[in-house]
Formats: C-alpha cells, sequence, structure tokens
C-alpha cells in the first residue's frame, strides 16, 4: 500500500464512522459531556442523539450507508454509516 492509499484508507474509515467519533469526542471531552448530560436531562436522550446525528449529516453533507450496532462510544447503541465520496 503506498501513502496516498493509505491516507485515503484512513480518511475513509473516519468519515464512515463519523457518528461514533463525534460521541467518542463528546465522551472524552468533561465540559461536553457536562452539556451532555443537562441536554440529555433536559430533553429525551434519543432527541439529543438524534439532533446531533442529524447535524452530522447536514453539516458534512454525508449519506447514509447502514447501520452499527456495535458503537466504541458509551453514548450511542447504534449509529449511521456514511458514504464516502
Amino acid at each position: 500500500m503506498n501513502l496516498n492509499e493509505y491516507v485515503e484508507q484512513v480518511v475513509d474509515g473516519f468519515i464512515r464512522e463519523i457518528t461514533d467519533n463525534v460521541f467518542l469526542f463528546i465522551e472524552q471531552d468533561k465540559e461536553r459531556m457536562k452539556e451532555y448530560m443537562t441536554n440529555i436531562n433536559r430533553f429525551e436522550v434519543d432527541t439529543v442523539n438524534k439532533a446531533i446525528g442529524l447535524k452530522i449529516k447536514e453539516r458534512l453533507s454525508l449519506e447514509n450507508d447502514g447501520e452499527n450496532k456495535s458503537p466504541k462510544s458509551r453514548l450511542i447503541k447504534v449509529y449511521t454509516y456514511h458514504k464516502v465520496k
């Protein structure tokens, strides 16, 4: 595998699993996690998680490409993969 192929593979994998990565980002940041907990207490957890997922898709103009029912993040039970362009 040459460097370009490797870089493409890394970036494509990150984009495909970006929703899980965003939730891991929340988990790993004390202030973001505190605000996340505040929001799930104000709204339902599904409402908050869906809003985050939709914003990721909208902001990055991504298309759905199936589901992953084994996320790394503890904050979600399932997430949508995204197509790599």
